[in-house]
């Protein structure tokens, strides 16, 4: 070794006191735990060096002087990166490289190479090393690098999250249904993936943005790179600058090192903004300038770094409301909004939900390995009569609970929601009363409450459905003296939801004018 690198070193060990068991140099960080670096290099010297530098920027760091020995440990210190020197006796670079392809194919793997054998680093790469760092090497640099690195590592362990996300959900990530209003949705999707636009997806929370915008970018020219997402309103509002664009070391207390950002992390792929209605009005400005510019800065930082992405944005808000208040820039809005994809709420396609029902209960029975699970008739019918406020996150959440609650694997109505079944018994309590007190049939305005239900009926069941529920709410606005609330009281359902259903069958306008 060269001289100078080794008085580096003697001064280096006059100052760290490192343990060693079996040749393996380390100790646990006290820090936060920013990523856990193994180092395999035969020199001693320099894996203390090594493990001095790493520490002090909060590293949980291990090195090994005999990479067999260290081959061993990785499974339990599951590490986010390994540096490995390439002249190694034991076991070499190349072969450590080899066995971390097919033992350990997402940890970042980073080479030593002295400057005269570059040649043998770059074979390394393709081998499957992420990068390269000569020796004697540069403080700086080496950081930077692992940095990358473990930001690298922790891009596929959240692509890996994502996708096993993405294949738990109804049909492998796919959208279920068949009803003209979810083909719609399809059909937009399949026109606008290929396009490369921005797109807004607007819908009631708990339709499925982030299903829709996953699939847009399934079906684009960017698929093979990153789908990053971001819930704008689950990020405090003063760390989002920092984690939306990066930042710089010593850019604020706090920022012992550079930290990309998670717009430079979706570089070439997918950045998808839920909720984008959350984000300040500041940071609309910034992300304004990442759409006109395709370039970005992080906090602290001074050169502009261009960025390639495709922006989807996702709000269950009217944002033209926001504008009208001053929430939301009109600039922004306009490119965001190229394209606009609408999710309907799972009330307005009712035929989709058994579909869905059964994707979900088959789900469950995988997860929980309870093969036997099943849904009487009567759960099931209530399970479409609902008009699910919460969508298709409410109805996953409904039938997971139903099935904790269940005590064998049949799934009836005392199993689910209170909500579910109080709205399901005005109209059961209808039809037991006695001598036909409080009973609807059909007549010459469709069917009418206080009577027998009659031979004369509608065959279809969806128009006798709609006229039954005409003729019960009537009934119950007319007892309940035209007061909404008190309406509300007898019936066993919310407010909200009755409007819902006088709107659903005509009569919200009419009750209106009445008050």
């Amino acid at each position: 070794m060269h001289s100078v690198v080794t008085q580096i070193m003697r001064i280096h060990l006059m100052q760290v006191n490192c343990m060693s068991d079996r040749g393996r140099m380390g100790r646990k960080s006290k820090s936060t735990g920013v990523g856990c670096i193994v180092i395999f290099d035969d020199e001693p010297g320099m894996g203390r060096i090594l493990v001095k530098t790493l520490l002090a920027q909060g590293y949980d760091t291990h090195a090994f002087t005999n990479p067999q020995e260290g081959m061993e440990a990785l499974g339990e210190l599951q590490p986010d990166v390994l540096l490995t020197d390439v002249r190694m006796p034991h076991l070499n670079g190349m072969d450590v490289l080899h066995r971390m392809r097919d033992e350990y194919p997402d940890v970042s793997v980073l080479v030593f190479t002295a400057f005269g054998t570059v040649e043998g680093a770059v074979e390394a790469m393709s081998a499957g090393a992420l990068n390269y760092i000569t020796k004697p090497f540069d403080q700086s640099n080496l950081l930077a690098q692992v940095s990358r690195a473990v930001d690298h590592r922790r891009i596929l362990q959240e692509n890996r999250r994502l996708s096993q996300q993405l294949s738990r959900g109804a049909d492998g990530g796919r959208l279920i249904g068949e009803s003209p209003a979810i083909q719609q949705v399809r059909d937009m999707i399949s026109r606008a993936a290929p396009t490369g636009s921005s797109i807004l997806i607007t819908g009631r929370s708990g339709v499925g943005k982030e299903l829709v915008a996953a699939e847009i970018h399934r079906q684009s020219d960017r698929s093979r790179n990153r789908f990053v997402a971001i819930n704008c309103a689950a990020i405090p509002g003063d760390l989002l600058e920092s984690e939306l664009f990066g930042h710089e070391r010593g850019a604020f207390t706090g920022a012992d090192r550079s930290k990309m950002g998670l717009v430079e992390l979706a570089q070439g792929g997918t950045l998808f903004l839920d909720e984008i209605a959350e984000l300040p009005v500041e940071i609309q400005v910034k992300l304004l300038r990442v759409l006109q510019e395709r370039e970005i800065q992080r906090v602290g930082g001074l050169k502009t770094i261009n960025i390639d992405l495709r922006l989807i944005a996702a709000t269950n808000r009217n944002l033209e409301a926001e504008m009208q208040e001053g929430r939301f820039r009109q600039d922004l809005y306009f490119r965001i909004n190229v394209i606009n994809i609408e999710i309907p709420p799972l009330r307005d396609r009712r035929e989709d939900i058994p579909l869905i029902t059964q994707r979900f209960l088959g789900r469950i029975k995988r997860d929980l390995a309870r093969p036997g699970l099943y849904l009487t008739d009567e759960a099931a019918c209530i399970l479409q009569d609902y008009d699910w406020p919460g969508n298709v996150r409410e109805m996953e959440n409904v039938l997971e609970r139903a099935v904790v609650l269940s005590k064998d694997d049949k799934i009836d109505v005392k199993d689910l929601a209170v909500d579910l079944r109080n709205q399901a018994m005005p109209l059961q309590e209808e039809i037991r009363k006695p001598d036909g007190e409080g009973m609807v049939t059909s007549g010459p305005g469709g069917l009418q409450a206080g009577q027998a239900v009659s031979g004369e009926i509608p065959i279809n069941y969806r128009q006798a459905r709609h006229e039954f529920d005409r003729g019960y709410l009537l009934s119950l606005i007319d007892r309940a003296g035209g007061n909404i609330t008190r309406a509300a009281k007898l019936s066993g359902i919310s407010r909200r939801n009755l409007y819902d259903k006088l709107n659903k069958v005509g009569l919200a306008d009419q009750v209106i004018r009445k008050r």
